[in-house]
């Protein structure tokens, strides 16, 4: 019986063990703490759990849901929600990060970039990429949205790693964190509906549609999740970029190519292994499967990414590839990322500075030595030293 999670170090930058699984079957059978749960691991096979509405988030969540998979999650944030309340919800939000609002904030987002790199180029070398460029760059983007001054910005930053850890820290750490953030929300909410300006949260604050515990849960969800992927993945994309010079001259010398480049880096390395686990509503046949009502299925995106039935070639970097099928990094379907257009926008102005100003970019030290926090359930390096 296949063991879940996997234990693929945070070193390895593809999931190398739901690969091996994908061989022989696109969904497998497998124990979550000596109990059965499905496992989805092609790239067909995600999409349909990830889209089929039969496959429920909020049957996952709270003292209803099957014990292997009931989560902590709060019950009233947007990932956890079903159709239609998660439509009513998301149709709030999501004006803030349409690609029309998301372009107009690309010259705050640029200068961000050039601020931080401008530092890095008058600091020593080597330099540490994490600290001064790959975690206060997405930090800054979403607490600006967020109308969140910046004073503020180091201990959010401690929250948010708090929050994402799953061994790091301990419950009762965890649990301060949740209490310190949720009551600086409290706070930020209460001084916008007194002075409220055009950021996201004065927008929000504002809407009968939300009641206070929906506000609260959302406001954090949008603050961590905003920032704490797309810090993780620029950090890895540098790597990956290292790690295959020609495709980091390649961008180089085409910069039209960065928007690919960046949809490639989301599926060449791992940011994490799979996504929230769900629920089934009804007895539903998931490639040649059949899924019980009320057993629980997760997707493996991961390897969905390196899935050879739709990827040529998928354990090569090739920002040239032309296979149709996308990346799953962004999710699929009702849950789809609502963040994607923010992050690739702030990752493409990342990575395109980094090329550009740092042509002799490498690391220092062997990539073997590279620290990650095994502890999270993302993929997130501890330092990123590099010199020029």
């Amino acid at each position: 019986m296949v063991s879940f999670p996997f234990t693929t170090p945070h070193s390895d930058h593809q999931e190398t063990e739901g690969a091996k699984l994908l061989a022989d079957a696109t969904v497998v059978s497998a124990e979550l703490a000596g109990s059965p749960i499905w496992l989805a691991l092609g790239h067909d096979a995600c999409r349909k759990t990830l889209s089929d509405q039969r496959f429920s988030r909020a049957a996952a969540v709270g003292p209803g849901a099957p014990v292997i998979v009931r989560s902590a999650a709060d019950p009233d944030v947007l990932t956890s929600i079903d159709p239609p309340r998660h439509a009513q919800l998301r149709r709030l939000i999501a004006t803030a990060f349409s690609p029309r609002m998301v372009e107009a904030m690309a010259p705050r987002v640029q200068q961000i970039v050039d601020d931080l790199l401008d530092a890095v180029q008058a600091g020593d070398r080597p330099a540490d990429l994490v600290p001064a460029f790959v975690a206060p760059l997405p930090i800054t983007v979403i607490c600006d949205l967020l109308g969140m001054p910046g004073a503020d910005h180091a201990r959010i930053g401690a929250w948010s790693r708090k929050l994402m850890a799953s061994t790091a820290y301990t419950p009762e750490e965890i649990a301060a964190a949740v209490t310190d953030i949720r009551e600086y929300l409290s706070g930020l909410v209460a001084e916008k509906r007194a002075n409220p300006g055009s950021d996201l949260t004065s927008v929000l604050a504002a809407a009968p549609e939300l009641t206070e515990v929906e506000l609260l849960a959302n406001l954090q969800m949008l603050l961590i999740a905003g920032h704490e992927t797309t810090v993780n993945q620029l950090g890895n994309s540098i790597v990956a970029l290292l790690r295959n010079p020609d495709q980091l001259a390649l961008v180089g010398a085409k910069p039209e190519l960065m928007p690919q480049a960046v949809e490639e880096l989301m599926r060449y390395t791992r940011l994490t292994t799979s996504t929230l686990p769900r629920v089934a509503t009804e007895d539903v046949e998931l490639d040649g499967r059949l899924i019980k009502k009320g057993e629980a299925v997760i997707a493996l995106t991961g390897a969905a990414n390196v899935d050879p039935r739709v990827f040529t070639d998928p354990a090569e970097l090739n920002i040239e590839r032309t296979d149709r099928a996308v990346q799953l990094g962004f999710g699929h379907g009702t849950h789809f990322c609502l963040g994607a257009h923010l992050a690739r926008l702030e990752l493409r102005t990342a990575l395109a500075a980094v090329v550009t100003r740092f042509p002799d970019l490498a690391l220092a030290v062997d990539e073997s030595e590279l620290r990650w926090n095994e502890g999270t359930p993302v993929r997130a390096l501890k330092a990123l030293p590099v010199t020029w």
